[in-house]
This record gives C-alpha cells, sequence and structure tokens, in this order.
C-alpha cells in the first residue's frame, strides 16, 4: 500500500505539499483580481459628477473665524475628508448668534450673544448622488444634520451641513 505523503514530502510521490499551496495561493489571488476588476459592476463605470450645494451651519463663533472664512476658500473636513476638499464656499452668510435664556417667571426668550455670530456657509462641490446619498469625492457622504469639524486655509470651526440642494 502507497503512502499518501513519502519521505521527501510528496503527495503520491509525485507533487510537493508546497508545490500545492504555491498554486492554491495564485488561485485565490487570480480569482479576487477577476472579481474586483471583472464582476464588480461599480469598478467599470465611470462616476458622472454632477455640481452639488449644500449649507454648513456654524453657530457662536467670534469675528476673527466669521472674517477669516471667504467666498472661494476650499472647504475640508478635519476627520472624514481624507484630506481632499470637500466643497469651495461659494457665499458666506453671518448674523448675530442667539440663545434661549430663561427669564424669571420660566418663559424662554431668544437673546443675542455679546461677540459672537452665527455663520451659514455655502458650499458647491463636484458630487454624486447614487441610490439616494450625495457622495463628494467620491467617498464623502454628505448627511444633513451631522456635525462635523471643517477648516479652511486659516480656520477650523464645527459646523452642522443644514441643508443640500
Amino acid at each position: 500500500m502507497k503512502k499518501i505523503i513519502d519521505e521527501n514530502g510528496r503527495l503520491f510521490g509525485k507533487i510537493s505539499v508546497i508545490d500545492i499551496l504555491v498554486i492554491v495561493i495564485v488561485l485565490i489571488a487570480g480569482a479576487a483580481l477577476y472579481v474586483k476588476y471583472g464582476v464588480l459592476e461599480t469598478t467599470n463605470i465611470a462616476a458622472d459628477t454632477a455640481p452639488v450645494t449644500y449649507t454648513v451651519t456654524v453657530s457662536g463663533v467670534r469675528d476673527f473665524t466669521v472674517d477669516s472664512i471667504q467666498p472661494g476658500d476650499l472647504l475640508y473636513d478635519k476627520n472624514g475628508g481624507g484630506g481632499y476638499p470637500v466643497g469651495t464656499i461659494t457665499d458666506v452668510a453671518f448674523s448675530n448668534a442667539k440663545k434661549a435664556s430663561e427669564l424669571s417667571d420660566g418663559t424662554l426668550v431668544m437673546g443675542n450673544v455679546e461677540g459672537r455670530y452665527d455663520v451659514v456657509l455655502t458650499v458647491t462641490a463636484d458630487g454624486k448622488i447614487s441610490q439616494g446619498r450625495y457622495l463628494v469625492n467620491k467617498t464623502y457622504e454628505l448627511n444633513v444634520n451631522s456635525k462635523r469639524t471643517f477648516y479652511t486655509k486659516y480656520s477650523t470651526f464645527e459646523g452642522v451641513i443644514s441643508g443640500i440642494a
């Protein structure tokens, strides 16, 4: 009766176990490349981009932050943009910051906050709408009411994406 593995480490005396492992690894790598480049539809479709306009609301910042944000500045996301701009600021609107205060009778009133401003940025970027999702730079997803840390060349601030047009 023949042994399955002989004294030289060959299966049935013909092929080495290491040769079989190398062949299996090459087959797995070939199958992975076929799936990545031959089967998945998203890698074969060129991304059609269109301008996406969205607004970012920044609350309670000081005057030097307002002065440092200018139309034409590139906007970046500190944690999610991958170092690429997530749009260009096309408009900056600001107003006195408001805060709810409670009076002695229990009613709430909105009052101005001294030295603070609320800023609304209008941002335009090349994006794609895919299955109801707005994507900028093919990976950066825009979600209304998401709070993010943004930055420009001269300032860093927290803002909320308040609308997508």
